[in-house]
Order: C-alpha cells, then sequence, then structure tokens
C-alpha cells in the first residue's frame, strides 16, 4: 500500500508541474474536519474521535480530466483507521457522444436516497455503522465505465475487474463491532472472498432516457452479494462461537424512475436478485431470488422546507422457514430539513425506520455557515429499539459535534 501511495504523489507531482502549462486548467482543494461523539449514557465514553484531512486534485486539459482525492485520518478510538489513504484517483476522456472514466471512482445507479436497490456497485464501509455521512460510507471500486451520450438518453457500461466488499467492524475496541452481542469467546473469518481472477470480475449496464417529465433507466448488473451471509458453528464443549463470511455470486435487473410533479418528485425502483445469498439458520447459506421495491416522495413546499419520504420492501421467493431473514422484510425513511436566516442555519433530521420490528435509527442536527469555508455542526444519534437491524447498536445513542473547514 505504501509503494502504491508512493507512485501516486509521484504522478501527482509530475502532474503538478506540467499544470503550469497555460493550456491546462488546475485546481487543488479540500477540507480539514474533526468530528467527536459521546455515548449518551451508562459510562458516557466516546464513540468516536477523529480528525480527517481530505486533498483533492483536478486537472483538465482539453477532453481529458483528471481527479485525485487522499485522505489523512487520525482516530483515537479506532487505531487501524489512523491512516494516509487514496480514496479516489481515474482518468476521464469524453467526447459529444463519449465518456470513458477510469480508476478508482465511486459509481451510483439508481434514485433511491440512503437505501440500496440497484445502487450495489460501490459497497459500504460499517466502520461506524451508519453514524457518519452516507459519502463517507460509500466504497470506491477500481472499474472502468464507458457511457455513450445522446441528447435524450445515454448507455452505461461498467466493468469492475475486482469488486470490493462491505467493512464490517469486529475490532472488540470498536464501539461499533457487531461482535459486542456474542456472550462467548469468538473467531471470525473475513477472508472468503473470491480469487482475484477475470472469472470473478463484475460488469454492468444500464440504460436511462430523460423523457419529457420522466426520468427513468433499467439496469443490469453481475455481481456479489457485497454484504456477506454467515455461517455459525460452535466447539464440541459450546465454549466458543466460529463465524465465517461467504461470498457468492448473484445477478441484478432492475427499473428506477423519477417524475416531478408540481412541488413534488416521485421517485420508484423495482429491482429482481437473482440467486442471492441468504442465511441459513447454523447450516451456511442457500439461493434463493428477491424482490427489491422502493417508493419515495420528495416534496419542496418553499420557505427552505424539504420533506422527503421512502417505503422499501423486500420479498424472498420460495422462502424457508429455517431462514435467518424473514419472508418479507420492510424499512421506510424520513427527511426533514429547513433552513433558517437565509440558509445560514440548516436544522436536519434523518431516520430510518424497521417497519416490522418497530426500531430506528435517527440523526438528528444542526449545521451552522459561520463563513463559507467554515461550518458547525452539532447533533444526535437516536438508536431505539429490542429486536430488527438496529438491536445491536441499542446502547449506542450518542451526542457529537464536527466542525469543518474547506479550502
Amino acid at each position: 500500500m505504501k509503494k502504491c501511495n508512493y507512485l501516486v504523489v509521484s504522478i501527482l507531482l509530475s502532474l503538478i508541474t506540467q499544470a503550469q502549462d497555460e493550456n491546462i486548467d488546475f485546481k487543488f482543494n479540500g477540507f480539514v474536519d474533526t468530528y467527536h461523539a459521546v455515548r449518551s449514557q451508562d459510562s458516557y465514553d466516546f464513540m468516536s474521535s477523529r480528525n480527517r484531512l481530505r486533498t483533492e486534485l483536478d486537472i483538465n486539459k482539453g477532453n481529458t480530466y483528471l481527479f485525485a482525492s487522499l485522505n489523512a485520518i487520525h482516530n483515537s478510538i479506532i487505531e487501524d483507521q489512523t491512516k494516509i489513504e487514496l480514496r479516489e484517483a481515474f482518468l476521464q476522456y469524453s467526447t459529444e457522444n463519449w465518456d470513458l472514466k477510469a480508476g478508482r471512482q465511486i459509481i451510483s445507479w439508481g434514485v433511491a436516497d440512503g437505501i440500496r436497490i440497484t445502487d450495489l456497485v460501490s459497497p459500504l464501509d460499517y466502520t461506524e455503522f451508519l453514524a457518519r455521512d452516507y459519502d463517507d460510507i460509500r466504497i470506491p471500486v477500481n472499474a472502468f465505465r464507458l457511457k455513450y451520450i445522446k441528447p435524450s438518453y445515454n448507455i452505461e457500461v461498467v466493468f469492475t475487474p475486482v469488486p470490493e466488499f462491505f467493512i464490517l467492524p469486529v475490532d472488540e475496541q470498536n464501539p461499533w463491532s457487531f461482535t459486542s452481542s456474542f456472550s462467548i469467546p469468538y473467531q471470525i473469518n473475513l477472508n472468503n472472498k473470491p480469487d482475484k481472477t477475470i472469472d470473478n470480475s463484475e460488469y454492468g449496464v444500464r440504460f436511462s432516457s430523460y423523457l419529457r417529465g420522466v426520468d427513468f433507466s433499467v439496469s443490469y448488473l453481475h455481481t456479489w452479494n457485497k454484504m456477506p451471509v454467515f455461517n455459525y458453528t460452535y466447539s464440541a464443549n459450546a465454549d466458543s462461537i466460529f463465524v465465517d463470511a461467504y461470498y457468492n455470486k448473484m445477478d441484478m435487473l432492475g427499473l428506477d424512475l423519477s417524475v416531478p410533479v408540481s412541488k413534488f418528485v416521485v421517485r420508484f425502483e423495482i429491482a429482481e436478485y437473482f440467486s442471492e445469498a441468504q442465511e441459513i439458520i447454523n447450516n451456511g447459506l442457500i439461493e434463493k431470488n428477491t424482490t427489491n421495491f422502493l417508493l419515495g416522495f420528495d416534496w419542496y413546499p418553499g420557505n427552505d422546507w424539504t420533506v422527503m419520504l421512502q417505503y422499501s420492501c423486500k420479498y424472498i421467493s420460495a422462502y424457508e422457514k429455517d431462514m435467518q431473514l424473514d419472508e418479507h422484510t420492510a424499512f421506510s425513511t424520513l427527511s426533514i430539513s429547513k433552513g433558517l436566516f437565509r440558509s445560514q442555519l440548516k436544522l436536519s433530521t434523518f431516520t430510518y425506520i424497521d417497519i416490522k420490528y418497530e426500531n430506528f435509527f435517527s440523526r438528528i442536527y444542526g449545521e451552522y455557515s459561520l463563513t463559507d469555508q467554515i461550518h458547525l455542526l452539532a447533533g444526535y444519534d437516536w438508536f431505539y429499539g429490542d429486536k430488527g437491524m438496529f438491536v445491536y447498536y441499542k446502547d449506542n445513542s450518542e451526542y457529537w459535534i464536527k466542525a469543518k473547514f474547506s479550502f
């Protein structure tokens, strides 16, 4: 990894030198932020304490564009998160009808906000679960993306030679580790990822059309279950547990659309996952087809108000009673934001709701723009429920503060 960083820095320094050419448009910017969170109950211990420097380089020359971003992070809670990492680095070449982007990049599909239906290319980093900005949770992938562009439609082809997978917290020092629910000693194996061969590559195609009043896309992706399923076994005397992660090939066929209606925007996504891996209780995995659906409404009533509501559900075909997941699952999200003082102050909330088990995660915060460059934020992350998705984090509700300086 160090050799890779040295190589990237050398290339960037070379490009900076060349950027003195008056025909090259060169921009260097970024930000510094600091974030600290403390548990709102029990011992009131720190849940997070991290500082980050993000640098971003943009170079334009004719039809060619290069972008690279680096993170330098110091994390006082999770030691292995203190690092310098290359986040994105891609080269883009564009003409009137063609656009090629090659390198490390974030690829977003679909119209959902914070819920994955057709948006399966870039996985997520759950090191601090959902207690970070969604843009920071997304993991870039090394990929080639080719677009054929026309005024009313485009066709996008994606090829990822070596797919990325969810990052899951297993370190006992991490308060967001899902291992906190284990009451006996354990061993976890997350290394059963597919071999790095061409047969295990990921590829897909997406057709997007921009008609009058309706934007829609049809997509196909040959991929993997980026979030692993787990097999649990016990030692002979049942005093230890062994957890193995498994990944399986699957295919996705999806449709999404967005329709503006007066002060509303209606969003819709549906996707069929073919041969998606499902967890069988104490018995490994099984492949099942699943139907995944989302309906969303965005409302812009004026006076700097925004209200966004989403409902999503998942249905497992040919369901078997010993499967870990329920045959039907349903989630909803609710986002409300209000700008005050000419949008200098913004009050927001974003809530994930597990409808069946009546539990939720809600991030409530305010953001104050001290200047165009300096932003101050404070908020509360609230986990509630005894069953379902958020039960692992029911004691992780936290107060947090953040400051960000952009340059």
